[in-house]
């Protein structure tokens, strides 16, 4: 049934020929959108790049100058500077997807977090959402004891994980939806909920057909499945 809702959502726009999709996405959400988009290129022909990289690092690329058709950031308020900056419409900001944190390794679980004898990644909160939400986490008055630890902090999201699995550290906070092998869920009450948001960059018949992919049913679903909550 999802396949069939698929090709007649697909079907019923008209096909772009030739034409292409640039995308800036923030790390976390690259696997993600990059399975979401598969079922679009196998019934368009419209070509789709990603770029990724912290979210920070991908708005200062297009601050100065990078050409991208959309952004899709960790955050909400990224994309709302990217629309103040390049004077664009407010609708062409939208939330897609709802993110949550886990911690990866620890044998104690989040008790783990107070050890300072346990190393630790995160991604950099200076340029990535997920890493204030971790610093956010840390500051909590249970894990003070922690303090000492070795705090190592990843270019993205993705370079936290690396971290972790190839055992640089003993742990990392990272996005629920990087499935980090036997994660604790963190409580959401512990951070700022992490509502990611994308912007329009330019618009073309091409964008506007993936936009309308994005919109659907089908999509809801996908992303619910990769670990993460649909925007209500």
């Amino acid at each position: 049934m999802r396949i069939l809702t698929v090709l007649l959502l697909l079907l019923a726009s008209p096909l772009s020929i030739g034409e292409s999709i640039s995308i800036a996405v923030a790390a976390n959400f690259k696997p993600t959108l990059e399975k979401i988009t598969e079922p679009f290129l196998a019934n368009t022909n419209i070509f789709v790049t990603f770029s990724a990289a912290s979210t920070g690092v991908l708005a200062t690329q297009i601050l100065h100058g990078a050409q991208y058709d959309m952004f899709f950031a960790a955050d909400e308020e990224t994309p709302q500077k990217v629309v103040s900056a390049k004077a664009l419409a407010s609708t062409d900001a939208f939330c897609y997807a709802r993110g949550s944190l886990v911690l990866a390794g620890g044998k104690d679980g989040l008790s783990s977090l107070a050890q300072p004898g346990l190393s630790l990644a995160i991604a950099n909160p200076a340029t990535a959402p997920y890493g204030r939400a971790a610093m956010e986490v840390l500051a909590r008055p249970e894990f003070s004891a922690g303090e000492g630890r070795k705090l190592v902090k990843g270019n993205s999201v993705a370079q936290a994980l690396q971290f972790w699995q190839s055992g640089a550290v003993d742990m990392a906070l990272l996005p629920r939806a990087l499935k980090a092998a036997g994660a604790t869920p963190v409580p959401l009450d512990w951070y700022q909920p992490v509502a990611q948001y994308a912007v329009v960059l330019t618009h073309s018949p091409a964008v506007d057909e993936y936009l309308q992919w994005l919109r659907s049913d089908t999509v809801r679903d996908l992303i619910k499945d990769a670990g993460y909550e649909p925007c209500p």
